[in-house]
Protein backbone atom coordinates (compact mmCIF):
# COMPACT_ATOMS: atom_id res chain seq x y z
CA UNK A 1 0.00 0.00 0.00
CA UNK A 2 1.26 3.38 -0.57
CA UNK A 3 1.44 5.99 1.95
CA UNK A 4 -1.27 9.09 0.74
CA UNK A 5 -0.84 12.99 1.92
CA UNK A 6 -4.41 12.75 1.30
CA UNK A 7 -5.14 10.71 4.32
CA UNK A 8 -2.68 12.07 7.10
CA UNK A 9 -1.85 15.17 5.25
CA UNK A 10 1.49 15.44 6.92
CA UNK A 11 3.87 13.15 5.36
CA UNK A 12 4.85 14.19 2.03
CA UNK A 13 8.18 13.52 2.52
CA UNK A 14 7.52 10.04 3.03
CA UNK A 15 5.32 9.83 0.16
CA UNK A 16 7.92 11.01 -1.76
CA UNK A 17 10.61 9.17 -0.95
CA UNK A 18 8.27 5.82 -1.46
CA UNK A 19 6.66 6.81 -5.15
CA UNK A 20 9.26 5.97 -7.71
CA UNK A 21 8.14 2.21 -6.41
CA UNK A 22 4.19 3.16 -5.76
CA UNK A 23 2.86 0.69 -8.08
CA UNK A 24 5.63 -2.76 -7.72
CA UNK A 25 3.58 -5.46 -6.28
CA UNK A 26 6.64 -7.47 -4.85
CA UNK A 27 10.18 -6.17 -3.44
CA UNK A 28 13.30 -8.31 -3.27
CA UNK A 29 14.89 -7.89 0.30
CA UNK A 30 18.20 -5.55 -1.16
CA UNK A 31 15.29 -3.01 -2.46
CA UNK A 32 13.70 -3.04 0.36
CA UNK A 33 16.80 -2.32 2.63
CA UNK A 34 17.38 0.56 0.26
CA UNK A 35 14.30 1.98 0.55
CA UNK A 36 14.32 2.21 4.31
CA UNK A 37 18.47 3.18 3.92
CA UNK A 38 17.35 6.18 2.11
CA UNK A 39 14.20 6.91 4.39
CA UNK A 40 16.61 7.22 7.20
CA UNK A 41 18.60 9.48 5.50
CA UNK A 42 16.09 12.11 4.55
CA UNK A 43 14.09 11.83 7.64
CA UNK A 44 17.54 12.08 9.80
CA UNK A 45 16.21 13.34 13.43
CA UNK A 46 12.70 11.87 12.88
CA UNK A 47 13.59 8.91 12.84
CA UNK A 48 15.75 9.15 15.93
CA UNK A 49 13.52 10.80 17.88
CA UNK A 50 11.13 7.64 17.06
CA UNK A 51 13.72 5.47 18.51
CA UNK A 52 13.66 7.51 21.66
CA UNK A 53 9.74 7.69 21.85
CA UNK A 54 10.07 4.05 21.30
CA UNK A 55 12.33 3.76 23.87
CA UNK A 56 10.10 5.66 26.54
CA UNK A 57 6.84 4.25 25.45
CA UNK A 58 7.99 1.29 28.08
CA UNK A 59 4.69 -0.42 27.74
CA UNK A 60 3.81 -0.13 24.04
CA UNK A 61 0.63 1.51 23.91
CA UNK A 62 1.74 4.14 21.86
CA UNK A 63 2.04 6.52 24.12
CA UNK A 64 4.45 7.95 27.50
CA UNK A 65 2.64 8.25 30.74
CA UNK A 66 4.10 9.41 33.74
CA UNK A 67 4.90 5.68 34.82
CA UNK A 68 6.58 4.91 31.55
CA UNK A 69 9.01 8.38 32.25
CA UNK A 70 9.78 7.11 35.76
CA UNK A 71 10.74 3.44 34.60
CA UNK A 72 13.21 5.26 31.88
CA UNK A 73 14.38 8.23 34.40
CA UNK A 74 15.05 5.65 36.77
CA UNK A 75 16.88 3.48 34.89
CA UNK A 76 19.08 6.24 33.45
CA UNK A 77 19.81 7.32 36.92
CA UNK A 78 20.46 11.10 35.44
CA UNK A 79 18.20 12.36 38.45
CA UNK A 80 17.42 11.24 41.97
CA UNK A 81 14.73 9.48 43.26
CA UNK A 82 13.20 12.45 45.11
CA UNK A 83 13.60 14.91 41.78
CA UNK A 84 11.31 12.08 39.60
CA UNK A 85 8.32 13.52 40.14
CA UNK A 86 9.44 17.44 39.67
CA UNK A 87 10.85 16.07 36.81
CA UNK A 88 7.94 14.47 35.42
CA UNK A 89 5.61 16.89 36.19
CA UNK A 90 7.36 19.91 34.14
CA UNK A 91 8.05 17.53 30.74
CA UNK A 92 4.14 17.11 31.16
CA UNK A 93 3.20 20.82 32.05
CA UNK A 94 5.24 21.42 28.69
CA UNK A 95 4.75 18.77 26.66
CA UNK A 96 1.48 17.42 27.14
CA UNK A 97 -0.41 19.59 25.16
CA UNK A 98 -3.59 18.19 25.07
CA UNK A 99 -4.02 17.61 29.17
CA UNK A 100 -4.24 14.08 29.31
CA UNK A 101 -1.66 13.25 31.08
CA UNK A 102 0.89 11.18 28.52
CA UNK A 103 2.55 12.12 25.94
CA UNK A 104 1.73 10.83 21.93
CA UNK A 105 4.36 11.54 19.67
CA UNK A 106 3.58 14.62 17.89
CA UNK A 107 3.73 16.11 21.69
CA UNK A 108 6.89 14.20 22.06
CA UNK A 109 8.69 15.40 19.03
CA UNK A 110 7.36 19.02 20.07
CA UNK A 111 8.65 18.98 23.07
CA UNK A 112 12.25 17.38 21.67
CA UNK A 113 12.12 19.84 18.21
CA UNK A 114 14.78 21.85 19.28
CA UNK A 115 16.41 19.35 21.57
CA UNK A 116 19.82 17.43 19.32
CA UNK A 117 20.14 14.24 19.59
CA UNK A 118 23.45 12.96 19.05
Amino acid sequence: AVVSTQSTGNHPIVVALFDEVRDKKTFTLAEVGDMFSKAKKQLGGYIDRLDLFVKYDVNEDGFISREDLKTCLREDEYYEEDELDTVIDLVMMFGDVNKDDRLNYKEFVRMLRDVPLE
